[in-house]
């Protein structure tokens, strides 16, 4: 039995009884005894328990905000009889590629429009010698000459369970399932944290597993708390806002009112109201997050990441073996209509009936019953929407939303020299800094394969740190484009190589003698991406994310990506916004056959309650 067939059973059961109980006669010579009144039965959902919510605190967190908003209220509008139910995705990322598979399982026929060369949006990975990567197999060393310089890795997560799980509609089995052995998607063991690394601050170097790796006093920084005395800054921060996690734990509807008190909170104004000094969260900052991301990080952002660092276990994170972009290959390869490329769509407008216009190139046109817009937000601002009536709020979304800056190093060497310093051998695991790259992350792929090549993320930054990194990758021209800066990506490496030098401990000859190569990528500075990934700030949460759920154009218009979804800056955000929208489509259609068999096949996103079912207990639909 189904959880959904036996809670039905037991409110029926339980009504039977009950109704038994009124209708019964007393027996002759008896006392009569009048019957009590039954005590309320609260329903516990991911909503108002807090163990539930707990289990899956952004699922929690994103259905409480859809849920106290108009969300599910907007105008649904079937298309007339007889309309071709064809569907347009603009991208062909995550999103787009997996709103294709959903609708491919419906039978539902679409186009995908990319703007760009390639398909996978922010999941790219870089090799440094593709050709010799397309004839290797995962047993040989040139299998592993890359570095992702998007979407790297996975936390162990249930709620990650539609891409990396083990159920049938989960995307790594559904791809497996369709593919060849050379195109499978393989998951292997991520090296969050490995002894031997590095923290290097104020210019004084200390493994990462000195107990007082973490302790300000070690790099002879002038903090006079006490507190920082027996406390890492993590375990400062995570203190600090324990009584909202616990608040949300124990009781998820006056956690999450309580915390709503300070969504329009900055990190650093709220720790300010604390009694820290701005040189206390400088510190805080340094150690645990990005330059400048306390003074534009919502308060509900921070504390909603603290809450799910707490629940993932640091040593069973994963990756993709030979490159994340192998998820992205295998759906590519999945989908029966490929995406087009170098089709930039520059409108979107009213068409025949319902229908929806989009125009392509500046020339070419489509006609479909339904669009799904999966591309970041920045990229959206620049289509022409004006005809499809968006609301201001909605349009003041689209502009205002953070996307947080990014930017990724990638370096190739003859060898591995990092798994064989005579500080102490490590393999996988990151060390961290204050000087400009601000972190470096080792690979924790080709492991036991001998002689793979010396890859690694020489820098991996956000935030200003990245703002300021990735200025050194536009050389523009002498012409229209100023300032002109054509020697600036030599003086970026020659800066990466040496601050890579010191942070290892290593002379900075020794890592230029050992220098083959390198490949960049600054996310903001991508007219596709404008962003690496969605960061919200003060009050964004609560004032501008519900607008962006609500479909446009009675219905026809809909919009996906990570930053529309509770699991934004991750791949599971695009997938669930995806599933989202197709569904949507099937309400406004009225498809109820069809949105039976969507559910069976895939699943529900246990992440928003959107009006259109009721849920039971355990987030299950009953339909209407």
């Amino acid at each position: 039995m189904t959880l959904l067939s036996s809670h039905s059973f037991i409110t029926t059961f339980v009504s039977a009884l009950l109704l038994g109980q009124s209708l019964a006669f007393p027996a002759w010579n008896t006392t009569v005894i009048l019957p009590q009144p039954q005590p309320t039965v609260v329903i516990k959902t991911i909503c108002n328990d807090g163990k539930l919510a707990a289990a899956n605190p952004r699922a929690a967190f994103f259905r409480k905000l859809v849920h106290e908003s108009d969300y599910s209220n907007y105008t649904k509008v079937p298309s007339p009889q007889g309309t071709n139910m064809k569907v347009g995705i603009v991208g062909a990322g995550a999103a787009g590629l997996y709103a294709a598979m959903l609708l491919d399982s419906l039978n539902i026929d679409y186009d995908i429009h990319e703007a760009s060369d390639r398909i996978g949006g922010r999941i790219f990975t870089y090799r440094f010698d593709q050709a010799a990567w397309d004839q290797s197999t995962p047993k040989d060393p040139a299998y592993y000459d890359y570095y992702d310089v998007g979407a790297m890795r996975f936390p162990p997560m249930p709620y990650m369970d539609r891409v990396i799980g083990d159920e049938p509609w989960a995307l790594i089995p559904y791809i497996n399932a369709r593919v060849s052995e050379r195109d499978k998607v393989v998951k292997k063991h991520y090296i969050f944290k490995t002894n031997n690394t590095f923290r290097l601050f104020n210019g004084i170097t200390c493994p990462l597993q000195d107990p007082n790796s973490a302790s300000p006093s070690r790099y002879n920084v002038p903090i006079f708390n006490t507190t920082f005395d027996s406390m890492s800054a993590s375990q400062v921060w995570a203190a600090q806002v324990q009584t909202l996690t616990a608040a949300l734990s124990a009781d998820f509807d006056s956690g999450f009112n309580l915390l709503m008190q300070y969504d329009s909170m900055s990190v650093r104004e709220f720790l300010l109201r604390q009694g820290f000094a701005n040189s206390e969260i400088d510190w805080l900052e340094t150690m645990n997050d990005a330059t400048g991301h306390y003074d534009m990080y919502s308060m509900s952002q921070a504390v909603l990441e603290q809450w799910i660092f707490d629940s993932a276990d640091i040593n069973n994170w994963s990756l993709i073996n030979g490159g994340m972009d192998m998820l992205t290959k295998g759906m590519n390869l999945v989908v029966k209509n490929k995406p087009v490329l170098n089709n930039r769509v520059n409108a979107i407008k009213r068409g025949s009936g319902c229908n929806l216009k989009v125009v392509v190139n500046g020339t070419q046109e489509y006609e479909y019953a339904h669009v799904i817009s999966t591309v970041p937000l920045g990229a959206l601002q620049v289509i022409d929407t004006k005809e499809l009536g968006l609301s201001y709020y909605q349009n003041t979304a689209i502009r205002t939303l953070n996307y947080d800056p990014s930017t990724k190093i990638g370096f190739k060497f003859k060898t591995r020299w990092w798994e064989n310093l005579p500080t102490g051998p490590f393999k996988g695991g990151q060390s961290f800094t204050d000087m400009p790259i601000r972190r470096c992350v080792y690979p924790s792929y080709g492991l036991d394969v001998e002689g793979a090549p010396g890859t690694m993320i020489a820098s991996y930054v956000w935030g200003q740190d990245a703002s300021r990194l990735g200025s050194y990758l536009n050389p523009h021209n002498p012409t229209t484009q100023w300032p002109e800066q054509p020697e600036s990506a030599d003086t970026l490496v020659e800066l990466t190589l040496r601050d890579l030098a010191q942070l290892n401990g290593v002379t900075y000859e020794f890592v230029k003698e050992q220098f083959v190569g390198w490949h960049a990528y600054d996310w903001y500075g991508s007219a596709y991406s404008n962003g690496a990934f969605a960061i919200f700030g003060p009050g964004e949460f609560s004032s501008v994310m519900p607008w962006l759920m609500t479909p446009a154009a009675e219905g026809h218009m809909h919009f996906a990506g990570e930053a529309l979804s509770s699991g934004h800056a991750w791949i599971i955000g695009a997938v669930n916004s995806a599933w989202r929208t197709v569904y949507e489509i099937l309400c406004t259609e009225g498809m109820e056959d069809k949105k039976k068999q969507f559910i069976e096949q895939w699943g529900v996103i246990d992440e928003v309650d959107m009006g259109w079912y009721d849920w039971s207990p355990e987030g299950w639909p009953t339909y209407k």
